[in-house]
């Protein structure tokens, strides 16, 4: 089991971020002892990389043709 900081030693960012995930419950996480917020917060490693992995965005195939130079690209 991981602390909130373990957890985002593990994946590098921010224990803030980890806290974030957790608050709005998109993070499966278990709170032992009291109830309510001051609860211990401990994560599975093997929740904590299954959220990870939710979290990927694959990239888009590459189109065939010339390729794209960056002042073709409108911000």
């Amino acid at each position: 089991m991981l602390t909130p900081k373990a957890a985002a030693q593990k994946l590098g960012v921010s224990t803030s971020l980890v806290y974030g995930w957790v608050e709005q419950k998109l993070l499966t996480h278990y709170r032992p002892g009291a109830k309510g917020r001051g609860a211990k917060i401990l994560i599975a490693e093997g929740d904590l990389m299954a959220f990870w992995e939710s979290l990927k965005v694959e990239a888009a195939p590459r189109q065939s043709g010339k390729p794209r130079r960056l002042r073709d690209v409108r911000l």
